[in-house]
């Protein structure tokens, strides 16, 4: 059904897309800029904790934001967090809701929610937050008990009974393996609040839906997203080291390794339903110095075809003094809402103050966006930013409160030209061999021509020069936008014009807009004519005179973008479209999975060394990249030198610096070792010895690393756990073994008094880790330790492959 005015007549619906959408645009690292939403009285608290006047607001510490629009245009804050701290467990954790019946953003309301009450005289934390009123106990706004981590999502798609969807950790119940979600009805109180918090008082044991990890051991800030009309959720791992060091015993007392925290994406179906459920990894460190705490992913209106974006609340690494333990933003994004990358590394979408008296100096925990609306009419088209704000790190005993930031819609993150000209293009065959025209942006011209449609696209850009009537070579700052027919004879794949535009500043001034602007005629050419499609149907016809072309038959042209950059940024652009109907169709290209290994065959196998590097690569999506990859397997096929080593060779290396890196080697007593090194430490390694009294050298090896979930591997399938590992394969010498990345079941408890919990957590602390888990690392070295070939290996190397998985049957290669 048509959107429609006051007046009834239908208005067009506007499709959007960012600019940083690898569909649209082949960019590099470099080419990104991101742009933070200003922070509202930099930073400062609009809602800081109480505890004197509400005793529960006393340990707020992982406060984590969901933000609801209510039906009057208001918005409600969900907190989730502590309610009752004790030192001695189990604490009382909840969710505590702020209303706002004013238009004023920092005045606020702490409602009666009328479902819990603080019992001062309560000797526990089950006791300080009661189910029932009695007299002298104060009321509170907590609306639900026993749930931790809790995240709001709302599905917007038509006929969802139940559009509210709660994700969390209940408390109680969870014993390591159970994350639960709660359906509610979209109704108010009328403070504001979700009427089916009282529903759930009652029934959340038995109305919950219960996902059973084999094990989980982190969870913080989940939440729901729904592609393809598939639920997901995000939630977290933590992982240490399974190697040793030098003087340390299990159990470990204490266990002074360091946790790295580890984003997480599950899949569970059309509809939340009670079930088994297993995990991946969405997203490792981004660099170095920043773990991924949690992730909230979102789509705003309009741009259901486009990327998925993620607020990453990162974390400090522990292991760098000046980072640990703070918490900021940064940004990722999914073409498919399964396969996530950060934008730019590094780089904080809303960072921490530099004042240390700053109330959001510590920490930074945020919320999706929401839009200001009629809650803010003289900006109601910005992007409304909560988050939990803490001076303090992320230490036991901080408080944080409630602070705000203002985005400006459809700018989160853009690509940046200076005075030097840059030209970006849209995947296509023509400019990487990866891409095949199925997997190429259509668009449909029939559509595009529908009455209440507009047949050429709008820019959205920082821009300081209104292009009109000005001679395109006079412009010093500008975004051009032409949309092309694919054609596979001309460079890029530029086929005939189809329709095109040049961004704008506020039209007569300098002025950056914020609106999607579109100038149609470019040195006397007007990009916005309807005659560029005719002249394509034409062309067509005289190409297949033997077929009659119509506009219906035009449903699926593929296209190639280019855009035209000079002193901007450009952030993506947008369609009119008459109805539900969609000019632009990306649903091939958003799920495209071009490759999926990356190889390198000696020409000489004896003299094998070779280095290449991935810094700063094109983006294609979901593309492949083996020194950036969650999951993945090595395959190498090896001779080593009939004599032992007299020192470590190494087979191959992936790596960005001495500190982090992950690779094959051969040891001096004639063993392969698979070794991975993380922030100088030895993490993990498996090693295999040829048998008693023989030698691999002279031999032909196969040597393979999985590090895959047990049921994604080819080989070691018996061993039965989620971990990596290595196999070393001789038939001259009828040797085959497997062996698997150490568990160490025993890291906090002795033998015989090992719990459920120790186990689920040595399970998870060894969970199945890749390229992407060792942050920083751009360079593969095969048979040397680095470009220059040092600690070479002296044997021969006949073939190596980095890949998603090894491919089935006997071989072990994909080519």
């Amino acid at each position: 059904m048509s959107a429609q005015n006051e007046s009834g007549t239908s208005q067009p619906r506007e499709q959007k897309f960012s600019a940083v959408n690898p569909v649209f645009f082949n960019y590099r690292e470099d080419d990104v800029f991101i742009l933070p939403p200003e922070k509202f009285e930099y930073g400062n608290h609009i809602i800081p904790p109480d505890p004197v006047t509400y005793p529960w607001e006393a340990r707020l510490e992982n406060g984590m934001p969901n933000v609801v629009k209510t039906p009057d245009g208001h918005f409600t804050i969900y907190i989730s967090s502590f309610v009752s701290f004790a030192s001695k467990p189990p604490s009382k954790v909840g969710v505590m809701a702020y209303t706002s019946k004013s238009w004023d953003i920092r005045k606020w309301t702490r409602p009666d929610a009328g479902l819990y009450w603080y019992n001062a005289q309560g000797q526990t934390a089950d006791e300080k937050i009661s189910p029932v009123q009695q007299p002298g106990f104060q009321p509170t706004n907590i609306v639900a008990v026993d749930v931790e981590s809790v995240g709001i999502f709302e599905d917007t798609d038509p006929g969802v009974e139940k559009p509210i969807k709660l994700i969390y950790l209940p408390q109680r119940e969870s014993h390591n393996s159970v994350l639960a979600g709660y359906e509610m009805e979209r109704t108010f109180t009328s403070d504001g609040i979700f009427a089916d918090f009282a529903k759930m008082k009652e029934d959340r044991l038995t109305a919950q839906k219960t996902f059973t990890f084999p094990f989980i051991n982190g969870d913080t800030h989940m939440n729901y997203l729904k592609q393809n009309g598939d639920y997901y959720f995000c939630s977290r791992l933590n992982a240490k080291r399974s190697s040793l060091q030098p003087g340390e015993k299990l159990p470990l007392r204490p266990d002074n390794r360091s946790r790295y925290r580890r984003e997480t994406i599950t899949k569970l179906g059309q509809t939340l339903a009670s079930q088994s459920v297993t995990l991946d990894i969405a997203l490792d460190m981004s660099t170095p110095q920043w773990e991924p705490y949690s992730m909230q992913p979102f789509r705003m209106p309009g741009f259901e075809d486009d990327i998925w974006y993620g607020l990453v609340t990162m974390y400090g690494t522990q292991t760098d003094e000046k980072v640990a333990h703070r918490q900021r933003t940064e940004l990722a994004f999914s073409n498919d809402g399964v396969r996530w990358r950060y934008l730019k590394p590094g780089i904080p979408f809303l960072d921490n103050d530099d004042n240390p008296e700053g109330d959001d100096y510590g920490c930074i925990n945020i919320a999706k966006p929401v839009m200001a609306g009629t809650y803010m009419p003289s900006m109601s088209s910005a992007l409304v930013y909560f988050y939990a704000a803490s001076n303090q790190r992320h230490v036991a005993g901080r408080n944080p409160g409630i602070s705000v930031a203002f985005g400006k819609p459809g700018k989160w993150a853009g690509l940046q030209a200076g005075a030097d000209v840059k030209n970006f293009h849209s995947i296509n065959p023509d400019d990487t061999e990866l891409v095949t025209p199925p997997a190429m942006p259509k668009i449909s011209l029939y559509d595009a021509m529908l009455l209440g449609s507009k047949n050429y696209p709008f820019v959205l850009a920082d821009i300081t020069q209104d292009p009109r009537d000005t001679p395109f070579s006079e412009l010093n700052s500008y975004v051009l936008l032409e949309m092309m027919a694919y054609d596979p004879s001309e460079p890029h794949g530029e086929g005939l014009l189809l329709a095109g535009c040049l961004g704008s500043s506020k039209q007569g001034s300098t002025g950056i807009s914020d609106e999607y602007e579109s100038v149609g005629l470019v040195d006397g050419l007007d990009m916005h004519s309807k005659n560029l499609i005719f002249r394509y149907m034409k062309h067509n016809s005289d190409m297949h005179p033997e077929t009659v072309v119509s506009l219906k038959h035009l449903t699926e042209v593929p296209i190639v973008l280019k855009a035209e950059l000079k002193n901007a940024t450009f952030y993506g652009f947008k369609f009119d479209v008459a109805g539900n109907d969609k000019i632009m169709d990306t649903s091939i290209s958003n799920t495209f999975r071009g490759n999926n290994h990356w190889g390198y065959k000696p020409s000489d196998p004896s003299h094998p060394c070779h280095t290449e590097s991935f810094m700063n690569i094109e983006s294609i999506p979901n593309q492949f990249i083996p020194v950036n990859e969650e999951k993945g397997s090595i395959a190498v096929s090896l001779e080593p030198a009939s004599n032992l080593p007299t020192a470590e060779q190494v087979i191959l290396r992936l790596y960005g610096d001495e500190a982090n890196c992950l690779g094959v080697y051969y040891l001096p007593n004639g063993a392969f070792q698979y070794r991975v090194t993380k922030g100088g430490l030895e993490y993990a390694s498996m090693t295999i010895a040829p048998p008693a009294g023989q030698s691999f050298g002279g031999h032909q090896v196969i040597l393979t690393v999985e590090a895959l979930k047990n049921a994604e591997r080819k080989y070691g399938k018996d061993l039965g756990e989620d971990a990596t590992v290595l196999r070393v394969s001789c038939p001259d010498l009828s040797f085959e073994q497997v062996v698997q990345q150490p568990i160490l079941w025993n890291w906090k408890h002795a033998e015989g008094a090992i719990t459920d919990a120790d186990r689920a957590n040595a399970r998870a602390f060894a969970y199945v880790n890749f390229s992407a888990f060792i942050p920083g690392m751009d360079k593969i070295t095969i048979g040397g330790k680095d470009a220059s070939c040092t600690d070479a290996f002296a044997g021969e190397i006949y073939n190596v492959e980095i890949s998603k998985t090894l491919p089935p049957g006997t071989n072990d290669f994909w080519e």
